[in-house]
């Protein structure tokens, strides 16, 4: 039960259907405890959204039994409460770079040594991209694409740095206090800004927000975005970018030139 600094992440309330795709749900029970293990090799941070409301609290899977597992809690009292009064939790994870999210219902408060746990039946399905068709590829500091985005409250429009990009969608890192966009929200109007490319014009949907701690300490709102009907030839342009970073990357680890 770690020492985590509570946060909070912009979520909508979930009733019913989150899932985007229906071919990436994963309802085996072995994969769901495989997906569930590997939070726990991985020590990978679960972001917690109580009854799916806005508010979250970083978490982590901290044990895994046939039936159930044990959930982290927090080190704030009232957050607890609120978790412990919860129906179901919302969460948000990532197993090897892939997002995986899922439902927890009724957990159980559990407390030792002062400190809080959530002991929780395993969910029945997770939404997990366990197909990886598209190649993503993370992007260098200094030859990343940018993506210009409309000012959802009328401003300037604002231009973002892409961390991360494939043939199907990109992510960007954003302030963590910056409370603009919103799960499955629809950005008309942005442009993608490939190196030595036009600019293109994208059509992109909120797929998933984390909070992550960068290697400086500094906390950063992480925004996976997909593309939603690419103009003729991006596809392409965007293939090409890949290539090139990747061949670059390979000859500086082969000691070329």
């Amino acid at each position: 039960m770690s020492e985590r600094e509570p946060t909070e992440s912009a979520l909508p309330s979930f009733d019913g259907n989150l899932y985007a795709d229906e071919k990436y749900m994963v309802r085996n029970p072995r994969q769901i405890r495989l997906l569930l293990q590997a939070m726990i090799d991985q020590r990978a941070t679960i972001a917690v959204h109580p009854d799916g409301r806005e508010q979250s609290y970083p978490s982590a899977v901290l044990e895994l039994d046939e039936d159930t597992l044990l959930l982290d809690g927090s080190p704030m009292p009232q957050v607890n409460r609120s978790v412990g009064e919860a129906s179901r939790l919302l969460c948000f994870a990532q197993v090897d770079k892939v997002m995986v999210r899922f439902r927890l219902e009724h957990p159980q408060v559990l407390v030792e040594d002062g400190r809080t746990a959530f002991r929780v039946g395993l969910p029945e399905e997770a939404y997990h991209l366990q197909r990886r068709e598209l190649y993503r590829l993370e992007t260098p500091v200094g030859d990343s694409p940018w993506c210009v985005f409309p000012d959802p409250q009328g401003g300037d429009p604002l231009r973002w740095r892409v961390v991360d990009i494939s043939a199907g969608g990109l992510a960007v890192l954003l302030p963590p206090d910056l409370d603009l966009l919103r799960l499955q929200q629809r950005l008309g109007g942005c442009e993608l800004l490939l190196p030595d490319s036009a600019p293109i014009p994208v059509t992109l949907v909120v797929c998933s927000q984390l909070m992550r701690k960068q290697a400086n300490g500094v906390e950063q709102q992480r925004v996976g975005l997909r593309f939603e009907d690419l103009p003729r030839g991006a596809d392409a342009a965007i293939q090409r970018y890949i290539f090139r970073v990747d061949r670059e990357r390979k000859v500086r680890r082969n000691g070329g030139a």
